[in-house]
């Protein structure tokens, strides 16, 4: 049996090179989906999902915004993004169903 240099007769005693696997700008990527329960008045609506780095849980409130739909606060609490509405609970509701079923 013969035995062949793994570095082709190069003189490096053998010792394979430390390649850095970051060597580009993408180590700033996201790598994985963050996923959020979202409730209205603590009762749970759906799961918000921020699938690119664009995407925002303040998305939520532009949408509820467009919709006609001020009278909330959002807070944040982990992985749960609560929003606490006053009259219009059941219009908030109703539009974030709507939001999540077309997401």
């Amino acid at each position: 049996m013969t035995y062949q240099n793994i570095n082709n007769g190069n003189n490096s005693g053998g010792i394979l090179p430390f390649v850095n696997p970051s060597f580009d700008n993408s180590a700033n990527l996201k790598l994985t989906e963050d996923q959020y329960e979202v409730y209205v008045n603590d009762n749970l609506v759906g799961h918000k999902t921020l699938k690119n780095q664009g995407e925002k849980l303040s998305d939520i409130d532009g949408f509820l915004h467009k919709q006609g739909l001020s009278d909330f606060t959002a807070s944040l609490d982990g992985d749960h993004y609560r929003i606490q509405a006053n009259d219009q609970d059941g219009d908030i509701t109703n539009a974030l169903s709507v939001y999540f079923n077309n997401r």
